[in-house]
């Protein structure tokens, strides 16, 4: 059973190789026709314009989700435009539209507006941070006034026990207070530093992609299956007449 088996792949294979110009013919009609193919691949217009803004520290929601971004910055502009924000902070916009000046004059208008908008909230937000810490500094420098001023009198032997108890009371609230404070400075400076400012990534305008390479490489794919399948039954049939003397 095994050498009828091996000798039966050895004729397929002489029968291939006799009939290897299907090889070329069927292969190449696929491809043509998946070539063809992509042309009425539905498209919705002949140029994209992609987009990626870069969101940096800021999350407010009407800047950072696609409906908001949409109602906001996608007001008068032409074509069928989507926003999607990714989990990296990144926001893409893509525009679609046959006009590809105006569809360049779209795109850089409505990233330039979201980055526009996102810059300034940012710069608000670092704003009343730095005013914060400054704040807390200067409190922190009240406070080290008030403890040196308490220390002091902590050094007078001559003061009442009550009055030196409640000395001992500010000295100890003001270094309490003052943990407190450099501790809310330190955390509030580190926030600062990983303050991320917003960007334009990219912008870049191309021709809607109709997928030609893909799908002239898929029927290709599918012609050589096709010439194989095809001289199988070719030489099946052959095989079959043979048998039943209809030679």
């Amino acid at each position: 059973m095994a050498e009828q088996k091996r000798f039966a792949l050895y004729e397929y294979l002489i029968f291939f190789w006799k009939k290897k110009q299907f090889f070329i013919i069927i292969p190449l009609i696929f491809a043509l026709l998946g070539f063809g193919a992509s042309y009425l691949v539905p498209k919705k217009a002949d140029y994209v314009g992609s987009g990626t803004v870069f969101t940096g520290s800021v999350k407010l929601k009407g800047l950072t989700n696609p409906s908001n971004i949409m109602a906001t910055f996608g007001e008068g502009i032409q074509g069928d435009v989507d926003a999607d924000v990714t989990s990296e902070s990144y926001v893409k916009i893509k525009i679609y539209n046959n006009d590809k000046a105006q569809l360049e004059s779209d795109l850089a208008k409505m990233t330039g507006d979201l980055e526009k908008a996102l810059v300034d909230s940012y710069e608000h937000r670092k704003q009343i941070t730095e005013e914060y810490v400054k704040l807390n500094r200067d409190r922190l420098d009240e406070l080290n006034d008030v403890l040196d001023a308490y220390s002091e009198k902590t050094k007078n032997s001559n003061l009442p026990i009550e009055q030196s108890s409640d000395v001992d009371s500010v000295v100890e609230w003001t270094e309490s207070e003052i943990a407190d404070v450099v501790a809310t400075i330190n955390r509030v400076e580190g926030d600062l530093a990983f303050f991320e400012p917003p960007s334009i990534v990219r912008q870049d305008i191309n021709a809607v992609d109709t997928h030609k390479v893909e799908l002239t490489l898929a029927g290709l794919i599918l012609g050589i299956i096709a010439a194989v399948l095809f001289l199988m039954l070719w030489k099946y049939m052959n095989e079959a007449r043979r048998y039943y003397n209809h030679d």
